[in-house]
Order: C-alpha cells, then structure tokens, then sequence
C-alpha cells in the first residue's frame, strides 16, 4: 500500500463486537456519542463472588471499579456445532470471538465459505484465565492440563483456527500476540496479505476478556492502574487506566473489490505500519518515543495521503500521567516531519470509555474511528476536564473535544489509530472516509426480486422473518426493496432451513414474512440474482440462541490441620524454659542437620541462613501456636535465645513485633538498615558479626499485619519508627536490594520534612528502572518462587512451607510495591553502594519477575550528589555467603560507614 489509490487500499466493510455497555458496535457507537462511561462500581455481592474478601475491599487502595462484559458466560454452541463439554471446556474468549467473526461477516454480507474465495483470520487473546482460574481449579479438571480438550479449548494458538475450521475459511489463519498493540498488528498482517492478492477478504482482531470481571484492584502509587477507577486520557488528574474486556473484529477486503461487490464501506485503510522499540528506551516494558515516531511517519508516507488531512487521532491513551505526554510528544514529533496533522486537529482514547481491552484495545480503537469517519462525528472525550500539565498544548496540533463535534460542513478527510504493546511493537493505522462513488443503476420500477432468507431451526428462521419485518416496517432508514434482496442473496450463507420467494415491493415482502412468523411453512422456490450488484446495507443477523457453559472452581480446601489460634497455645508460662529449649532444639537441629546440637550453639555459624532461618521460625510458630515475627529471630543467634524468647512471649512478657530490631549497640546515632524482599533481616545478622564498626545498627521489621500498600506508604510507617527513637535528624539510613529502594524514599520524606539525612548506604540494591513495567499475575509470581532458592543456594528448602507460612506473601507484596513505584525527585546527596561483582545467579530469576536489566550505574540519576561504588564478591545473592565473601562484604561496609564513625567518636553528631 505504497500509493494510496484505491486499487491497492484495503476497506473495512464488516464489523461486530463485545464491549461493556454495548453488546453490539451499534450499541458501542451510541455508548461513545453520548458520552457515557461503561466503568462501573462493583458492589459487594460481586466482589465476594470474586472471591475478595470484604476486608480487602474496604482498604483505602483497594478501587473496586472496572468494565466488565455481560453475558461472557453464553454461547450458542448449537449454532456453531460445539459440543456441550467442549463448550464448557472453551475458554470464554475463544466463544465470543467466534461469534463475532460470525457476525462481522454478516454484517458485511460476506458468506464464509470457499465459493466466495479464501478468507484470511488474523486475532490476538490475552491468557485464558478462565483456564487458570476456574477449569483447573475444578475438581473435575484439576489434574487435565496437558489434556487435548483442555489444551484446544484455551491455548492461544488456537483461537484464529478454530473460526476458520467453524466457518470453513481457507486463507491463512493465525494467533497474533504483541500485547496491547495486538489486534492492531493482526489487521496490518490481514492487509498484508490481502494487498498481495494471497486472500479475498479477511477477519482482523482481538479479545481480551479476564475472570473473574468483578474483582477490582490494588492501586499502587506509580503503577498502571488508576487511582479512582476512572480512565482519564491527557487530563491533570490521569492516574491510570482501567482493565475492561471486550472483543472486536472488522472485515477487510481490496477498496475495488468492496466497491465492485456493493458493499457498505465503513473506512479506508490507506497506510498501516507495525514496528519495534528494539533496545532504545529505558527498558524493555518501557514506551520508545523513537520507535512511536518511527512508525507513525512509516504509516503517513504508506498511506500517500495529505497528512494535512488527518484530523482526529485515536490515541493508545493510557491515562497514565506519564505515558500520555510521551505518547502525543511522540506523535507530534512524528506529524511535524511529514507535515501534518489538519489544523485543529482532535484527539481521543475510548479507554476513558472501555478501559484498556488488552489485546482487543487496537481494533477498538479501529472501530471507533472507521465509525467516526462514516458518520463524521467525533465522540466527545469523557473524563476530561483539566489538560495534563506535562503537556505543552499551546505549542501542541491537537485538541482534546469535550462535546462531540460533527462535520456538516467541510468533511473529515481521514483518521490515524495507535496501538503500543508491551515489549515495543508499536502499531500505527491511517484511514480516510469512505469513497463517494457512482451509484448503481435505477432498479426498474415493479421489478420482481428474489428474497431468500435462511437459519438453522425453524424457529430460529421465524425470529429472523421478525427481525426483518421491524427492520424494513420500523427502521429509520428503510432499504430499497433491491439492496434488501440483494443483501439477502449474495451476502448470507445458505443454512439448512430456508424460505425464499420473489417480491416486487417492499409490502409483498412484509406480507410474506408475517405468513412465516404466524405459522406458515418454510418453502424454498428456485431463485437467481440478475442484473448488476446492488448496495450491500444493514440487516438483522441469525438470531442467535446463547446457552450458559460455565465450569465453576471449586472451593479451596486445606487439608492440613488447622494451627491453634493465638492465645490458645499448649504452651502455658506454667511449663518451664527448660521444656521450651528442648522443643526449640528438637525443630532447629534437623534444620541445621546437627543431631547434637547445643543451646550454646550459634545457628548462623553452623551453617544457618535467611531462608533457612524462615523455615525454622515457620515451624516454631505452629509449634507453638504463636503469631511471630520472622524478623524477630534475626537477633537471635541460638536455641537458648530463641527459647528465652519464646518462653517471655508465652508468658506475656514479649511483644512479638518490636517493630525496630537492636543489632548492635554503639556510640553516636544509629543506622537503620531496611530489609529485603522478604521482609527478613536475617541477612544483617552475618554481616554485622564480621563488621568492626562501631557505628550502632538497627532493622527495620516487616508488619506483619496489614501491611501498607505502597512503597512510599511503608516508608512513612518506617519512619515513625525511626523517629520514635531519634525524633530529629540528621539521620542514617540504608538497606539491600529492595531495602534501598525504601531507604531513598525514606530519605526523601525526610527532607521534604525539612530534615538532613547523611549519605545513603545501600547494599546491591537495584535502580528504580529496574522495575518498570507490567506486574506478575500471581500465577507468573509463583513460577519464579523456586528460582529465588535456586539462586540463593536453598533448592533443597521446603518451598511449600516457605510459602504457606508468609514467606513467599511477603516477598510478592515488596515485588509489588517496586513494580508500582518510581521516586518523585532526586534525593539531595549522595550514595554509597556496595555493588556484587558478579552477574550470574540471578538473571533467570530477574528475567521471570520481568525485571529490566539495566546498569546500577542509573543511581546516580536520582541523587544530586554523587554514586560511590564500591565492589563486592559474589552476585547479589552470594556476596552474604560465610567466609571469604562475608568477610569482604563487612570490610567493604566498614569503609562505607567509617565517615559515620568518625563523626562520632569527634562527637559532632
């Protein structure tokens, strides 16, 4: 599509969809011009039928609002000749794809099957979480999941095939996955082929429909997810944007093919273009601002269009405060090169709409501007009310319409569309309106037409004589007799039951339908179109009968006997420290695998480590059904300890979260060092046996109950902490690996209070870069769980225990935190950071928590002083392993304390 002449143009004459709010695209185009928002409030029934607890939901950053779409559960299996298991088996978005590729070619009035020629399909689906969520979670296919049915059911590879085997299509058929940009990128690959001459027309799209619909979210500060619920595109306040579900799927064919077949042509795709970021952005979730520009210029100069005629853009719009100006910087970069848009431009997102369709986002996005073309209206922008201050609209060709505008006047020439996925395949359409061309002949006066009407049942024929009825008795628009007959005839498939007759007018036609809908018998008179093509216009489809087929998960059980609840211990202060020792050494020496171990012995010198430690804590707390603290144990170093510990507790004498952990006493004002991932401070408790620093050092404990749901909320829990000890500054902070991240934000609250925090210390921690992008479900999260012990040398540990009892909880909910944060300014002085020289051990585990790869180096874009590096044995993990690498990592850290220390003993702190 080098020229943009109509020859080698490709028209979107067909379209069908899901979307919340709008079973149809009809329904989808009177949702967007009145301005009406299909997000919505869940209430309480539907969250708890999602399984979140009521609890949960009453959380101040818990937002219990998304798009769901009705009736995801229904399909007419019948229809599509699907077996009622195999129904039930289908993935939800598999079914509804189907029936609206069925229903996109009826509404271009294009029969699938090979008289008409091969036809193409090209989709894209998001993971079948139904598959996670609810088949493999049944008691009846809990153990099937490399079974065929329910591999052919739910594996993506099969949704583009499974329409070509119902439909009986014979163009190439695929899956199309590039994330967000998917269904986008399926309709380039669908004009491809068609621009070749490899297909006669071509279903292009995507789905994306997530279970369960109505379970809301946790918004993290800095993550993709919006603050209230609400999805609000190049506005001040766009926090986020909003999961919807949905599908969409247009009908492609050659603009002379569509003009020579009558069809209805809804948009022109004159240019469209798909591209990569590669390795150019910050890192490989993050948007590329050249990869953007690149592929808009490539459509504009493929489309051979005046880019000056551009005047709307369907924008990816996120809502997100920072990707929204990237985006439309990007692209008005990209329109100046080549010398558009139109003057006054109009920009959009149906996500303030919708919500974000995942995979099904770029064909929306499609839709609605091909809709926007044909009816030359733009919808006005919901939830938008004050422009993002990050954006220099003055200097800027666009302009967000509040109200719809429509063109009565001069026309909307053309429209572009964007779609940007996740990983960098970018995705950029041009449209122009709808040719005006000749029309076809005068039908001859009292001509007699043939009528031919078909459906799979008798029933289902007499409701579509009914629907045809109301459609040329009722309908706005009534059709000529001729485009009806026409219509009929060569744009529908010819089901088993048919009744067909010849009419002359439209009244001889209404006469014979009320005859079939009040009882007459169906009959099929031999009939043939002739004369030339006639115009193609919209008629009701079959009418679908749509059946619940549904496998519903099965309540989790536990099997395991139930722990004693707190305050019901066997354990009594009656029974003797002494019975308590021995109870403690029976649990920790097996751990240890020291069948005579001692209560003097020292557990980390035999051998003892952080994940070792959990598991023991985890044992001693069900031994003696108590609530603990990990982090407690951190400090305490043998089985004596431990039972002294244990025994105040069960007395009362213990409060089992201190909250700040005493790991050495000193002179002058303490460092706080915060914990890992994990929430334990065990690491710490080497470190500072091998330190000679005489600089006192304190950790900070994870709570354990309710902890906060973002980073910079844990900080500030934190800090009242630390200020409860040392109530002015200046302060000393500092962490590994995730506790840097929260020392910096610790830091910064501080001197937003007008405090003086001394240098940072941190311990291998990884820039904030590092975590930008999508979060792990929390089935991807439990896949990467092995990993973690893996690379810290623990493989051997109970993974089961680790995770029932806390451990693998706490380490998602710090991911978490990472994932949906990013500092607000730079931290005012400097950093010291003791760096593992080693790379290996950890680059599987970073790669399956979708970590972004990027130098540590980047600290130094988020402080104004300086980065001092120092290097460490070992990779992130190992650089704590006892002896030659603890013992450099203590001398290391020694150094970068030795400042503190000095101001010490000169007492100027």
């Amino acid at each position: 599509m080098s020229d943009g002449t109509k020859d080698d143009a490709i028209a979107i004459v067909g379209m069908a969809g899901r979307f919340p709010g709008a079973p149809g695209t009809a329904e989808l185009w009177r949702l967007l011009v009145e301005g009406r928002e299909a997000v919505r409030e869940f209430s309480a029934g539907e969250l708890r039928a999602a399984g979140v607890p009521a609890e949960r939901a009453a959380t101040a950053n818990y937002v219990t609002r998304g798009a769901a779409l009705e009736d995801a559960d229904l399909f007419d299996a019948a229809f599509f000749g699907v077996t009622q298991r195999d129904a039930k088996l289908m993935d939800p978005q598999h079914r509804v794809f189907l029936t609206c590729a069925w229903e996109a070619l009826e509404d271009a009035g294009t029969p699938p099957g090979p008289e008409y020629g091969p036809i193409g399909v090209f989709a894209g689906s998001s993971l079948s979480s139904y598959l996670l969520a609810n088949v493999l979670r049944s008691d009846e296919y809990a153990d099937a999941a490399l079974s065929y049915p329910v591999l052919l059911g739910n594996d993506k590879d099969f949704l583009a095939t499974r329409v070509s085997y119902k439909l009986d299509l014979r163009g190439p058929s695929m899956s199309v996955q590039t994330a967000c940009s998917s269904s986008l990128t399926a309709v380039q690959l669908a004009c491809a082929a068609l621009a070749r001459g490899e297909i006669k027309a071509a279903l292009a799209g995507g789905v994306s429909i997530t279970f369960p619909q109505t379970s809301g979210y946790a918004h993290q500060e800095g993550g993709i997810l919006s603050r209230d619920g609400h999805c609000r595109p190049f506005d001040a306040d766009a926090s986020g944007t909003v999961k919807g579900n949905g599908c969409g799927v247009v009908v492609l064919k050659r603009l002379q093919d569509a003009i020579d077949e009558g069809d209805r042509v809804y948009a022109v795709v004159r240019g469209i273009a798909v591209n990569n970021d590669g390795s150019d952005k910050i890192g490989f979730t993050a948007p590329g601002t050249a990869g953007q520009q690149a592929v808009v210029r490539a459509a504009v100069a493929a489309s051979g269009i005046d880019p000056a005629d551009i005047g709307y853009v369907e924008a990816h719009g996120t809502g997100t405060a920072v990707g929204d100006p990237l985006e439309v910087t990007s692209l008005a970069a990209a329109h100046a090169a080549v010398g558009g848009p139109a003057p006054g431009c109009l920009i959009g997102s149906v996500k303030a709409n919708l919500g974000h369709l995942d995979a099904a986002a770029g064909v929306t996005g499609l839709i609605k501007a091909a809709l926007t073309l044909f009816h030359q209206t733009v919808p006005p922008q919901i939830n938008h009310t004050r422009p993002n201050v990050h954006l220099a609209w003055d200097r800027l060709p666009y302009t967000v319409a509040t109200r719809p505008v429509r063109y009565t006047g001069d026309p909307l020439k053309a429209a572009a569309v964007s779609a940007f996925g996740l990983g960098g395949t970018n995705a950029h359409c041009v449209l122009s309106a709808p040719p005006v061309g000749a029309e076809p002949p005068a039908p001859e006066p009292g001509a007699p037409y043939p009528v031919v009407i078909s459906a799979r049942t008798p029933e289902a024929l007499r409701g579509l004589a009914r629907a045809l009825s109301d459609r040329i008795t009722n309908g706005p628009d009534v059709p000529e007799l001729s485009d009806l007959a026409y219509t009929l005839f060569a744009g529908r498939s010819r089901l088993p039951v048919q009744h067909s007759f010849t009419a002359s007018t439209l009244d001889e036609v209404r006469l014979e339908l009320a005859a079939l809908i009040v009882g007459d018998e169906p009959r099929n008179t031999p009939v043939a179109w002739h004369g030339p093509a006639r115009r193609k216009v919209t008629l009701p489809g079959h009418p679908l009968d749509p059946q619940r087929h549904w496998i519903e998960p099965d309540a989790p059980r536990d099997v395991r006997p139930a722990a004693p609840a707190p305050g019901t211990a066997p354990e009594t202060a009656a029974v003797g420290a002494r019975t308590v020792l021995e109870r403690v050494l029976a649990i920790v020496s097996p751990r240890l695998d020291v069948p005579d171990l001692s209560a003097d012995d020292d557990f980390y010198d035999l051998g003892g480590d952080s994940l070792l430690a959990v598991e023991a804590v985890a044992a001693l707390a069900e031994e003696f059904g108590l609530e603990l603290d990990f982090d407690v144990f951190s400090a305490l170093r043998t089985p004596a300890q431990m039972a002294d510990w244990l025994h105040d507790a069960l007395s009362g004498t213990q409060d089992p979260q201190r909250g700040v952990i005493t790991f050495r006493e000193g002179r002058g004002r303490a460092l706080h060092l915060v914990h890992p991932a994990g929430g334990t401070n065990f690491v710490y408790a080497g470190l500072v046996d091998r330190s000679r620093s005489a600089v006192p050092l304190r950790a900070l404990s994870f709570p354990a109950q309710d902890p906060p749901g973002t980073l910079r909320e844990l900080a500030a829990l934190y800090l009242e902490r630390v200020r409860r000890e040392q109530p002015t500054g200046p302060y000393r902070l500092g962490g590994y690996s995730f506790g840097g991240n929260v020392a910096l934000e610790m830091a910064l609250q501080l001197q937003a209070a007008g405090e003086e925090v001394e240098p940072l210390v941190l311990l291998d921690s990884y820039p904030p870069e590092t975590y930008v992008g999508r979060q792990l479900a929390d089935e991807e999260f439990a896949d990467a769980f092995p990993l973690l012990l893996d690379a810290v040398g623990d493989s051997a540990l109970d993974v089961d225990v680790l995770r029932d009892k806390g451990f693998f909880r706490i380490w998602k909910h710090n991911y978490d935190l990472l994932k949906g944060h990013y500092p607000d300014r730079a931290f005012q002085g400097d950093i010291v950071l003791l760096r593992a020289e080693e790379a290996g051990g950890t680059l599987d585990l970073d790669t399956a928590l979708r970590m972004n790869l990027v130098d540590k180096s980047l600290w130094q874009a988020h402080v104004t002083g300086t980065v001092t590096e120092a290097k460490v044995r070992g990779d992130h993990f190992s650089m704590f392993e006892p002896g030659e690498r603890l013992t450099t990592l203590a001398e290391a850290f020694d150094t970068a304390v030795a400042a503190f220390d000095a101001a010490d003993a000169a007492g100027e702190r």
